[in-house]
């Protein structure tokens, strides 16, 4: 029986170990991205594939080569060449990527944080306990809803056991949880219910308004969009977010973002997405091609093999004509929360410590 208690502090106190090099390696990041521009962080998109086909999702490519580990791992020695500290996992869903856990060991064993947005539909306790064990720092769990519809079935988090799973690798394993839901025209209820369970296990709750799709032919026919005509439901909607808000309940936006719904549906030009600077995201697609936006299935004359001093900046030239172009067309809250949090330096430390607090006992 000691032993089994000196094996579990001995774990413990690796993990503590690690997390400790893993946030001397991050701010090493945001050094060398201040003095060199370099990127701090980077998504890697190890597939496209998907085992959903959620109505507003903007991805379509359910086709693609996977990425496979051993290019992996070549590319998290260009990410470490390059100074990165943090590594998102992105697709499609990356936990139908046979070697997630495998990767997530090696960012861990390089000091490398690392972060995944999954639908949740492959989350169980042991996949859950495997995750934590692997080294993941973060993880978003995509919520819509309490049930499924015909717009979304991501609803995991309320399966039996789930929390509990993730209250346990919050301990063991240091590894936070968010949950990350899309507002669309007819689940505000359902939202509701969503920040109540946040607020009941205290867990941060990121809330984005839906964005139709940049091309009209993926663009979905049922009434989800929201338009200047919506503004009185909208009202309703922004106003009960606030109250919430206001009231102490763990919603990560900021209040600019839900108070300015109202200029992105009258199209006006107010925020500059964060892609073509230093703060911007580098996208690895699965054939190790740069993609400019995680929302565009595209893929640049750059691989991020090749990345450097020149060839980033014109990399960051190219995201800027981009930029130019589909800004006003994007309110994608990520996107958002990154132009607003780098501008408040202030807010952006509240948002992280509170993510770092540890869940509080039910």
């Amino acid at each position: 029986m000691r032993n089994v208690e000196l094996k579990g502090k001995e774990t413990s106190m690796k993990r503590r170990l690690q997390r400790v090099a893993k946030f001397e390696n991050l701010s090493k990041a945001y050094l060398s991205s201040y003095r060199h521009g370099t990127p701090a962080f980077i998504r890697m998109l190890p597939t496209d594939r998907c085992n959903l086909n959620c109505t507003y999702c903007w991805q379509r490519e359910n086709d693609s080569t996977d990425m496979s580990i051993s290019s992996f791992c070549t590319y998290l020695d260009k990410a470490k060449d390059l100074k990165v500290g943090l590594m998102t996992f992105l697709g499609g869903e990356p936990m139908i990527w046979p070697p997630l856990y495998e990767a997530l060991t090696f960012c861990t064993e390089r000091h490398v944080m690392t972060d995944m947005t999954t639908n949740g539909t492959l989350l169980t306790e042991s996949s859950i306990e495997s995750l934590g064990k692997s080294g993941l720092d973060y993880l978003n769990i995509s919520v819509d809803g309490v049930q499924a519809t015909a717009i979304t079935s991501k609803t995991s988090i309320f399966r039996p056991g789930l929390m509990g799973a993730l209250k346990e690798a919050r301990k063991e394993n240091h590894m936070h949880t968010r949950i990350n839901s899309v507002i669309y025209k007819n689940n505000f209820e359902e939202i509701l219910t969503l920040i109540e369970f946040a607020k009941k296990w205290d867990i941060q709750i990121s809330l984005g308004f839906i964005v139709p799709p940049l091309k009209p032919e993926y663009r979905s026919e049922k009434d989800i969009y929201f338009s200047v005509n919506d503004e009185p439901l909208l009202t309703e909607i922004v106003s009960g977010i606030l109250e919430k808000k206001k009231a102490g309940y763990p919603i990560v936006d900021p209040e600019s973002y839900f108070e300015n719904i109202f200029r992105f549906v009258r199209r006006e030009k107010f925020w500059d997405c964060n892609y073509p600077t230093r703060y911007g995201w580098i996208n690895v697609s699965p054939s190790g091609h740069i993609r400019s936006c995680t929302k565009k299935m595209d893929k640049l004359d750059f691989h991020f093999l090749d990345l450097g001093p020149t060839s980033l900046s014109k990399l960051r030239s190219i995201l800027k004509e981009k930029v130019e172009t589909c800004n006003i067309d994007c309110y994608s809250n990520c996107a958002y929360d990154s132009y607003f949090y780098t501008h408040n330096k202030g807010e952006m430390l509240k948002k992280v410590m509170g993510r770092l607090k540890p869940l509080k006992p039910k």
